[in-house]
């Protein structure tokens, strides 16, 4: 044939088909007839004049060409794969498993699924060169259990259950060894893990109930010597383990080499991380005498008689401990009273502690002799809040900050 014909005849002719192979669709490239000839020069020059000559010319295959192979036909030959795999059973590889204080490794089993990352390798390499992209089908197989990879796997779950996290708390130090924390690991031969963590759950579900605080009652000294058990009820302030954010952390660090160390505090929610009270600084409402005490380190810096909720129904100031949202100047408070009509009162200064708008503030509208007089609470009582003189508030302000614990007590 001349280089005319030839190139002719190849690209009239049909695609190959087998059920052995996977043709791509629409991956033909048309050989043009000076790139046939060049060819068959360069046969004829290297003297096999005689002899076949596979026709791979990486020239022929041009930069859009390659494009449109790799952006548009790889994403469908990649489903089309899928599609056959939908009705294929996947190789299970083999595993190493942990129990019980052993180490053993489960059988593979063979599947009829096809090896799509090998298949997409070949597609990548023909669709550099080749005229047309023909794909061998490829059988999935699993890795064995006297594979290199299951030995190599063994030899890390070995290191891994020898491993030890620290955790600190303060001066304290918390060690959790992988062997004594985990009832059972599996490995797989791609570096993932699937553990039974329960023991390790269980002790650092011990662990919070030594040490949080949140949601718990606090053995408290008021500012008359008396010491008390603050109410739970609504309190809010008080910090807390973060459990399985904790536990997810060590499990990721026995995945590492060497001894890791974790800090507790970056696993904690709430206030007053590591205190077992509320701290020297606070503010301190006695609902029974309607006194007001602020603290700083331990230091009485400010008194003040005040006015409450009452201490029973719908105007109650809750009892607990609380803490200091935000502070705001020149803030409006809205609600509703007994009778089912609005009140909006201003205020000076806003210092919220519920979620639910019970706070410290100035109240302009309560006659002066009503602070710390307690038979006049039945008439002169708030809402809930702690109404404190206008000429004392400033004073409150500047001593008091956000997040600042508030307790409540009668």
């Amino acid at each position: 044939m001349t280089a005319s014909q030839a190139a002719d005849k190849i690209n009239n002719s049909d695609s190959t088909t087998s059920s052995n192979t996977i043709a791509v669709s629409k991956s033909k490239i048309n050989v043009s007839t000076a790139t046939v000839n060049k060819l068959l020069q360069k046969r004829n020059n290297d003297g096999h004049a005689l002899e076949t000559v596979s026709l791979k010319v990486a020239n022929t295959v041009s930069a859009s060409d390659y494009n449109y192979r790799i952006n548009t036909l790889l994403p469908a030959f990649k489903s089309e794969i899928e599609t056959i795999n939908a009705n294929r059973t996947t190789p299970v590889n083999a595993k190493v498993t942990y129990a019980d204080g052993k180490m053993t490794v489960t059988k593979s089993q063979n599947g009829t699924a096809l090896d799509e990352a090998t298949m997409v390798k070949s597609f990548k390499e023909q669709a550099k060169t080749d005229l047309e992209i023909d794909v061998k089908k490829t059988i999935d197989t699993p890795v064995k259990v006297d594979s290199s990879a299951i030995k190599t796997t063994e030899t890390n779950l070995k290191s891994l259950l020898n491993r030890t996290v620290n955790v600190t708390y303060g001066s304290t130090t918390w060690h959790f060894k992988a062997s004594d924390y985990l009832k059972s690991v599996t490995a797989s031969v791609d570096g993932k893990y699937t553990y039974d963590s329960s023991t390790l759950a269980t002790e650092i579900a011990k662990l919070a109930n030594e040490h949080d605080t949140k949601g718990k009652s606090f053995s408290y000294k008021t500012h008359s010597g008396t010491t008390i058990k603050t109410k739970v009820g609504s309190s809010t302030y008080g910090w807390s383990i973060e459990q399985t954010k904790l536990k997810t952390a060590i499990l990721a660090a026995f995945e590492k080499s060497g001894t890791q160390t974790l800090n507790l505090k970056n696993y904690v929610s709430g206030l007053g991380y590591g205190k077992s009270g509320v701290g020297g600084t606070r503010v301190e409402v006695d609902l029974k005498t309607l006194e007001e005490y602020a603290y700083v380190n331990n230091k009485l810096v400010f008194s003040t008689p005040v006015m409450s909720g009452t201490v029973t129904g719908s105007d109650k100031t809750p009892q607990g401990v609380f803490y200091v949202l935000y502070k705001q100047r020149n803030a409006t408070l809205r609600g509703e009273n007994d009778n089912g009509t609005s009140y909006a009162s201003k205020v000076k200064y806003w210092m919220p502690f519920t979620e639910d708008g019970v706070g410290l503030h100035d109240s302009s509208w309560q006659p002066s002799s009503v602070y710390g007089n307690v038979s006049d609470r039945s008439e002169y009582h708030s809402h809930g809040c702690i109404n404190n003189p206008p000429s004392k508030i400033k004073a409150l302000w500047e001593v008091v900050s956000t997040n600042e614990p508030v307790v409540v007590y009668y």
